[in-house]
């Protein structure tokens, strides 16, 4: 009888108190899951170093200007899909779970606006390079330009199709697979670093690090992969292009 009191009593303190309300337990954090396992994202690094360094090989003991001009370049390229479709194969997970589907376009308004701060970094970067007597990447890639009797293949697959294959992978598969086990900020790091050293450029590690904590984040953000994937064509392209045109007018542009 005295527990029904006490809870008429409490019922209706309540209603003469709205403003008063019980509390209410916090949120639960929001849990990220993909159908595979947290050992398949190294799996797939492990398999990401043995590609890295065949390349490594062949650069060393081959043409890279014959390379670079030929269409061997998009096998190459298309070779860092291996680890994916191994690995999905194995555990029967389908293609949608990359992330393919629709995305807010703000997010791609975010990443141009994040890309633009980053450039600010990256130009310091060079910066410090040039004072160091050190040849920043858009050098090296002038040099390798100059080996290019034709720089077609090269284009093509620098601005189009490694942006795609990267971000599958990179994103895709390496940061969501990260992202479920160690949380999107870690991931974001982690992914990104392993972005930056596959690239095998000591003079690019930091840009391109840097390059790759804006296209997690879109990731991250939209949980689609076109928002990076249409940024890093747009990155792309615009350094390839700069590059070929200073090529082509080095009597005009100071090189």
């Amino acid at each position: 009888m005295t527990a029904k009191v006490n809870g008429l009593f409490i019922v209706n303190w309540r209603k003469m108190n709205p403003e008063i309300q019980p509390y209410a337990a916090a949120p639960e954090p929001l849990r990220y899951s993909v159908p595979w396992k947290p050992i398949d994202n190294w799996i797939g690094v492990l398999l990401l170093v043995l590609i890295d360094g065949s390349l490594l090989l062949i650069s060393l003991f081959g043409e890279r200007g014959e390379l670079a001009q030929s269409g061997l370049l998009v096998l190459v390229q298309l070779s860092f899909l291996l680890p994916v479709i191994i690995i999905f194969a194995w555990r029967r997970v389908s293609w949608k779970q990359i992330g393919f589907g629709k995305f807010d376009w703000a997010t791609l308004g975010i990443g141009c606006g994040l890309l633009l701060a980053s450039y600010v970094l990256i130009l310091f970067h060079n910066l410090f390079l040039t004072v160091l007597g050190i040849d920043t990447q858009a050098e090296e890639m002038l040099k390798l330009f100059e080996l290019l009797d034709s720089p077609v293949w090269f284009l093509l697959v620098g601005a189009i199709l490694a942006p795609l294959v990267e971000e599958i992978f990179f994103r895709g598969f390496l940061f969501q697979g990260f992202r479920a086990r160690y949380g999107w900020v870690r991931s974001i790091l982690l992914s990104s670093g392993i972005f930056a050293i596959a690239h095998l450029d000591p003079v690019a590690l930091i840009p391109t690090f840097i390059l790759g904590n804006v296209l997690a984040y879109l990731y991250h953000r939209s949980n689609s992969i076109w928002p990076s994937v249409f940024l890093h064509v747009l990155v792309n392209s615009f350094g390839l292009c700069v590059v070929y045109v200073a090529t082509q007018y080095s009597d005009l542009i100071p090189l």
